[in-house]
């Protein structure tokens, strides 16, 4: 699995991605072996739309050679269709694509789309979820993909945030809700505001929580099915991209 987080603030756009791949890898004595590879791309620009997509579930996908990486396909698929001049039809060209692709798909998968554009007469930050798939990190139901608006075009107050979390994303979903109150005790006692108020404050808080959960998972026992480096990606307000790769 995956960890992928895309959130909306005042300051901006940041999405963050963690890098590892599983694998269940058959072995000639007829058991399957787990490994866990590192360094996947699952969060990567869109040049010409200044916007970042993100991928979580589903590690492969079909094509006329056999099935290969997720994040390989979204990086060509980004190179082939680099004259779409909108988010919405970016979209909606990848869903398309992407059932024809892998089919009916007994895995899920999704694809975190953000970024700024132009809403009547005004840049304003919106974002997609185009998935397979409906529920939470407990059950998902699986149906064709679609392209989901799940921020239209719209501002946001001071203070507000509006996040997408997907993956295996139930511990950091759990502690999120209630950090907040440590970090309050943390900012009356210390006078230390984590994080920063600020798009690389925003970017370098979600990316720590994606390397803490990493450490959590095998503090626990488990593989590092969240994993690897960790990318992040900002927008500021006024459309700049800003791209840090995994660390």
């Amino acid at each position: 699995m995956t960890l992928v987080i895309t959130e909306i603030s005042e300051h901006g756009i940041a999405m963050v991605a963690d890098s590892a791949v599983t694998q269940t890898v058959p072995l000639p004595s007829g058991i399957g072996m787990t490994r866990i590879l590192n360094g996947a791309q699952k969060l990567q620009v869109i040049p010409q739309l200044r916007a970042g997509i993100s991928i979580w579930g589903l590690g492969s996908v079909q094509t006329a050679n056999g099935w290969i990486p997720a994040d390989l396909w979204i990086c060509d698929f980004i190179k082939s269709n680099n004259t779409i001049a909108s988010l919405d039809d970016f979209a909606n060209q990848l869903a398309q694509e992407l059932q024809l692709a892998v089919g009916d798909v007994k895995e899920p998968m999704g694809l975190h789309l953000a970024g700024y554009v132009d809403h009547n007469g005004e840049i304003q930050p919106t974002a997609y979820h185009i998935r397979n798939c409906d529920g939470d990190y407990q059950h998902y139901d699986l149906h064709d993909f679609i392209p989901g608006l799940q921020f239209p075009p719209s501002p946001l107050q001071p203070g507000a945030l509006y996040m997408i979390r997907n993956g295996d994303y139930g511990p950091y979903a759990i502690l999120s809700e209630v950090s907040w109150l440590a970090l309050e005790e943390i900012k009356r006692s210390i006078s230390l505001e984590i994080p920063h108020p600020s798009l690389w404050g925003r970017m370098s808080y979600l990316s720590a929580w994606v390397k803490f959960v990493s450490d959590l998972y095998a503090s626990s026992g488990l593989y590092r099915t969240i994993g690897g480096s960790v990318t992040s990606l900002g927008i500021t307000t006024t459309g700049e991209v800003i791209y840090q790769p995994g660390s």
